[in-house]
């Protein structure tokens, strides 16, 4: 399997003039985009980042992801995504834990990277981008090397460290091998069908895994189109006027588009498949979706341990749940051929299907370690078997069907219920825009079910009233005994609606008025 730094020179030397990366305002070709990674390279061996080194980004999607983790490939430095949406001093302990010696940041991002640095025991040199008045400028120190020509490159074994987003506890650091990398990528793209006449649209913070989506072009060096900071009208400009052909979205971004009105007034026919993912999507919205966009859909489920995705919903099963009614909409797709999965009751016995259990992966992709927390990682994978913290049912046709973390199910009056069973009831509700669904401590259930919403624009519907849409749709204890009506929910770097965050904010409000 050929390097990141090599598929780059590859399309340099075949696409030259061609596009490889666009933004609204901006275009680089595949021959620029091979000068300035090796530019890049050779100015970071000038500040003596050598093999092995940790080079830290604290970036929006733009041009200059591509171009740190390409040079970061050349020169066998390990590229750090660090999500510039934590707090400051959650990005300083990271800072700290993945030992990073230089941090390449935005002008916009400058402040935020200063103020972690005060949290941090470090002091990483700082690589400003546009317009700064710090002493290292990225583009001075690439227009310095371009003369130099070819870099060569420094074989390695890791290419990347990966932050899990924490929502089960702190982000961990997954490591990420330069060919497993690349073989899992290259895997993905087999699975869904992308071609050499698609262009990628990116929508997904490229801080973490979704990098990988915007890497995807380079196995046929052609186009991927930026959207940077998530924005509908620049999404919907970029598929018009680039001629977009596919695109992975989380489900917000997904609510978003629906939503805007917007979609009408933009060509999107060259659209052919749209991929969802990083969450738990309703079905209700994906019926949406389909009438909206008429193109394929997929639903991608992985985890940032996987270096890629596990399952997959295929075009063909989003036709049959719309034909036929079949229900593995509600599921999560099957494995991809690489994938074996099994249930497991708490004592690590297989359960059969139809039984609710945690979900176990195996795959050759599985990261090999946490960067510094082998404990935690030996907690995670265990005989060759990620546990994912996910509970799921395994059904006769081997649709795996996630129900919820297990650290989120709800234990309620001895019945165990699965939020995203109510929440999926409550998003068919026509007024219903977002939904999560918590247990909050109750002296007499143990858990009490309660459900937030955000409405649809222009809608009205009290919690009362939507208690009630759920009667005769789920069994009634799965009813939530109240739901609150917000105007937005928490959300994480990554566009997934916080519960962690739902749950402390709702007990709060309930100590305040016990008291």
């Amino acid at each position: 399997m050929p390097t990141l730094g090599q598929l780059i020179d590859r399309n340099a030397d075949r696409f030259g003039d061609l596009d490889a990366y666009v933004e609204l305002e901006r275009r680089r070709s595949w021959r620029e985009l091979g000068a300035r990674t090796d530019a890049l390279a050779y100015a970071l061996r000038g500040l003596n980042i050598r093999k092995g080194d940790r080079v830290g980004v604290i970036l929006s999607d733009c041009i200059e992801v591509v171009e740190t983790i390409g040079a970061c490939a050349k020169a066998g430095a390990i590229r750090v995504g660090l999500n510039y949406r934590l707090a400051p001093r959650e990005i300083g302990e990271l800072i700290d834990d993945s030992g990073a010696d230089v941090l390449v940041v935005q002008d916009s991002k400058v402040a935020i990277a200063q103020e972690a640095l005060i949290f941090s025991k470090r002091q990483p040199k700082l690589i400003a981008i546009g317009t700064h008045e710090l002493e290292l400028d990225y583009e001075s120190l690439i227009s310095a090397e371009l003369d130099r020509g070819a870099f060569a490159h420094t074989p390695h074994e890791q290419l990347m460290i990966c932050y899990t987003t924490g929502s089960t506890g702190l982000p961990k650091g997954a490591i990420y091998p330069h060919e497993l990398m690349m073989e899992s990528m290259a895997a993905v793209a087999l699975a869904e069908g992308a071609g050499p006449d698609d262009v990628w649209l990116h929508a997904m913070p490229a801080s973490g895994v979704p990098i990988m989506h915007l890497l995807r072009n380079l196995f046929h060096g052609t186009k991927c189109a930026i959207i940077g900071e998530w924005n509908v009208e620049t999404a919907l400009t970029l598929i018009d006027r680039e001629q977009a052909t596919i695109c992975v979205l989380v489900p917000t971004m997904l609510n978003d588009l629906l939503s805007s009105g917007l979609i009408t007034k933009f060509n999107c026919s060259s659209i052919r498949q749209l991929g969802y993912g990083s969450a738990p999507i309703p079905p209700a919205t994906v019926r949406d979706a389909l009438k909206a966009f008429g193109c394929e859909f997929l639903q991608m489920f992985g985890t940032t341990e996987l270096v890629g995705m596990g399952m997959m919903l295929t075009a063909t099963d989003h036709e049959r749940a719309l034909k036929d009614g079949h229900n593995c909409l509600e599921s999560a797709g099957r494995p991809l051929y690489y994938v074996d999965v099994r249930v497991v009751d708490d004592a690590g016995n297989d359960l059969p299907d139809g039984e609710a259990g945690e979900l176990l992966i195996h795959s050759p992709y599985v990261i090999p370690g946490y960067w510094n927390q082998a404990v935690e990682y030996s907690e995670t994978v265990r005989d060759g078997w990620l546990h994912t913290g996910d509970i799921a049912v395994i059904d006769a046709e081997g649709f795996v069907h996630l129900k919820d973390r297990a650290k989120f199910r709800i234990k309620s009056g001895g019945y165990n219920v699965f939020p995203v069973e109510v929440e999926n009831c409550l998003a068919e509700h026509d007024a219903v825009d977002e939904v999560s669904v918590v247990g909050l401590p109750d002296p007499k259930w143990g858990d009490r079910i309660h459900a937030v919403v955000t409405l649809s624009s222009g809608s009205v519907v009290t919690g009362a009233e939507l208690r009630e849409y759920c009667r005769g749709k789920i069994a009634n204890f799965k009813i939530p005994k109240e739901i609150e009506i917000w105007e937005t929910l928490p959300k994480g770097p990554t566009g997934k609606i916080q519960k962690r965050e739902i749950i402390e904010i709702c007990s709060q409000a309930s100590q305040s008025g016990a008291a």
